[in-house]
């Protein structure tokens, strides 16, 4: 029992010892959780300290840079009033730097562009240098002021390229400056920098007014005189036996004389011919008939004289340097065939026809392209195509360039065309008699004379203001009351009377009128002053 009681004793003693193991075992860990707790803290905030610890400095040195101009390819010598104690360039292929004194700096232009500069002095303060290298256009600017006294004109660079700015005074100095100024462009740049635009900018301005009107006048004369003189005829019958005789020169005998099929040669030879009458064709203009002696003569005779007037005056405004197209006619179908049964159809332009270029140079004068055309239907040349007929056509066209004041006129095209035709047809020996051989021979003779003179005038124009008047070519015009039509044969009406008591032409009296009237070659506008000479 006392073993029993010792070993009941001793056993509580054996609990109490599990139980302090334990709870020293839970203080050591959590001992040593906050130890690594403690130490993760401290490390985030020695962490966080250094951190802190770090500062950026940034210095603006923008208020303290200067701006320099390096001409391209030439030096500069910069001055400056703290001694530099080292000076680096950004962009070295723009611009070089070379020291000569402590206060003085080499630059030089290598390439356009803009770069910059730091320098340094002796506490390492720093001052930046905002340089541009341009190209140098003195010399050009003075040419320029060479070239037009008068004009304004004048050059600067821009990033490699040059811009011409400013107002000239003709468009020939200014092609002179735009041509010159290419001279001082980068060589090896075709396009400028980039290849986006050229090195030259043409920005220049021409003084005074750019507009010319072309006045043209195209005038043809043509003559013609024909005469002709042919006899046929026959002459056959019992009253001449056994003999007949038939003139056939040019074909103007309409008949076909023979002896009658199945005659007898022994006898009597008879000769027909219509029995319902002798139908006289075309070609002869009359006939002379004999008829005991079964004869009859078929006459051409013709005396022709022609005249064709043809006077077109086109009239054009263009801006200098544009070129202008006129046209005043219309259009017929040619039938082109296609192959399998198929025919296109092509239209070919016809009637009065400008084109012209004017450029407007010093002193008002006028270089002048100009290229008129007057063509019109000819049916006398005309073939046939897939069943069409179509015309040809006759043409006066001439194409040239001239040089002139404003105003004034020249003839750029003239033609003086003679033509004489002559054709006689005769029988040997019997058509060289003096009286009788005209009944053996048959004359034609032909003359024609063509006169052609194209004439222009360019004037300058500028448009006209809103106070001054237009006068139209229907301007006055008016309806003829019945009076005037039925009993006077007018298809016009009488002057016509404005509200404010003018009297207004009529169309007739325009057309009465001098050519160079305002009111019959429209409102072409008025002539520039000559400001600029």
């Amino acid at each position: 029992m006392r073993l029993k009681v010792m070993e009941d004793q001793r056993a509580p003693k054996h609990k109490s010892a599990a139980r302090v193991n334990t709870m020293i075992r839970y203080r050591l860990m959590f001992i040593v959780v906050s130890g690594i707790f403690f130490a993760s803290v401290t490390t985030a905030q020695a962490q966080s300290d250094q951190k802190s610890k770090f500062d950026l400095k940034v210095v603006d040195v923008a208020g303290e840079s200067r701006q320099v101009m390096v001409p391209l390819n030439r030096n500069i010598i910069v001055q400056t009033t703290v001694e530099v104690a080292r000076a680096d360039v950004i962009a070295g292929e723009i611009v070089a730097v070379q020291p000569i004194s402590p206060k003085q700096l080499l630059l030089t232009g290598k390439s356009h562009g803009q770069t910059n500069i730091v320098l340094w002095d002796k506490s390492d303060q720093q001052y930046v240098l905002n340089v541009t290298v341009e190209i140098d256009l003195d010399r050009l600017n003075a040419s320029f002021k060479e070239i037009d006294p008068l004009g304004d004109a004048s050059a600067s660079s821009l990033m490699g390229r040059i811009v011409l700015t400013g107002t000239v005074t003709s468009a020939l100095r200014a092609e002179r400056m735009a041509s010159l100024a290419a001279l001082f462009a980068p060589t090896g740049e075709q396009n400028g920098p980039g290849g986006e635009q050229p090195p030259v900018l043409n920005y220049l301005q021409i003084a005074g007014e750019q507009q010319v009107l072309l006045k043209c006048t195209i005038a043809e004369v043509s003559r013609r005189a024909t005469r002709e003189l042919g006899i046929n005829g026959f002459l056959a019958g019992d009253n001449l036996r056994d003999g007949f005789a038939v003139n056939q020169i040019g074909g103007i005998n309409p008949i076909n004389i023979g002896a009658a099929g199945g005659a007898s040669v022994t006898g009597a030879i008879p000769f027909l011919t219509d029995q319902n009458g002798i139908n006289i064709g075309n070609a002869a203009t009359a006939s002379l008939g004999f008829p005991r002696l079964q004869m009859q003569l078929f006459l051409r005779a013709m005396v022709d004289n022609q005249l064709a007037h043809i006077l077109a005056e086109p009239n054009l405004v263009a801006i200098s340097g544009e070129t202008a197209t006129f046209l005043a006619g219309g259009e017929f179908p040619i039938p082109v065939p296609q192959g399998n049964q198929q025919v296109t159809i092509q239209f070919r332009e016809f009637g009065v026809r400008l084109n012209f270029t004017p450029i407007v140079r010093s002193n008002q004068s006028i270089r002048l392209r100009v290229a008129p055309e007057v063509s019109e239907l000819d049916f006398t040349t005309a073939v046939q195509i897939e069943g069409f007929v179509v015309p040809g056509l006759t043409t006066r066209a001439t194409e040239t360039t001239v040089e002139l004041g404003s105003g004034q006129t020249i003839a750029i095209a003239g033609l003086l065309n003679e033509r004489i035709n002559g054709l006689q047809s005769q029988l040997p020996g019997v058509g060289e008699l003096p009286v009788l051989g005209a009944l053996f021979r048959s004359v034609s003779y032909q003359r024609s004379l063509s006169e052609l003179v194209v004439l222009v005038t360019p004037e300058i124009v500028a448009p006209l203001e809103a106070h001054q008047p237009i006068t139209l070519p229907t301007d006055g015009a008016s309806d003829p009351n019945n009076f005037e039509l039925y009993m006077l044969g007018m298809i016009e009406g009488e002057r016509r009377v404005d509200a404010d008591g003018e009297e207004s032409l009529t169309l007739q009296a325009m057309m009465k009128s001098q050519p160079d009237e305002k009111h019959l070659h429209g409102p072409w506008g008025y002539a520039a002053s000559d400001d600029f000479q």
